[in-house]
């Protein structure tokens, strides 16, 4: 078995502001946010060991926020496809992870993120209506052996957890 999680950006500065859409950075909240995910992943097992990311600037700065809330120092990939990326895309991307990874953690941006979600729960990427807000953390149980296995259905939802829910129920968080 794998694990997945998969974490939309946290909340960035508006589009309008920007020339170029790569460009957008995190907004305060969206760094306290990716913070409190980053907390409440480096306390999961097995142990995120794999990260991929766009390389866009507020999926940059989630994942590096991220980084430093972890207890380790896992392998990061910047993958410019997971931008802009459909649901096959983002399948080619998760099978190509090396074998020995355990949990790895896909750092992206919607439709895609809900997308995958939802076929890898359900077998199709329009079966589950899920809204993944930003800094969204789902989490995954992959009923596989190796990365390249992973296909639509391959996956049981663990957990799907956003900052806000975090904050109210700090007591569930220790």
């Amino acid at each position: 078995m794998k694990q997945l999680s998969i974490l939309r950006h946290a909340k960035a500065e508006r589009p309008e502001a920007y020339d170029i859409d790569t460009a957008r950075p995190l907004t305060k909240r969206g760094f306290k946010d990716a913070a409190l995910i980053g907390d409440l992943l480096n306390k999961l097992q097995p142990a995120v060991d794999w990260i991929v990311s766009s390389p866009a600037l507020r999926t940059r700065q989630t994942t590096e926020t991220v980084l430093k809330s972890l207890s380790h120092a896992p392998q990061l990939m910047w993958h410019d496809a997971v931008y802009s990326a459909n649901l096959a895309a983002l399948l080619d991307t998760l099978q190509q992870i090396p074998p020995a990874a355990e949990h790895a953690l896909l750092v992206g941006h919607n439709p895609g993120m809900e997308e995958l979600t939802s076929a890898l729960c359900t077998g199709a990427g329009d079966r589950l209506h899920l809204h993944m807000a930003t800094a969204t953390l789902v989490t995954l149980r992959l009923e596989v052996h190796t990365w390249s296995q992973v296909r639509p259905g391959s996956g049981m939802l663990l957990a799907m957890i956003r900052p806000s829910f975090i904050r109210k129920n700090v007591d569930m968080f220790p």
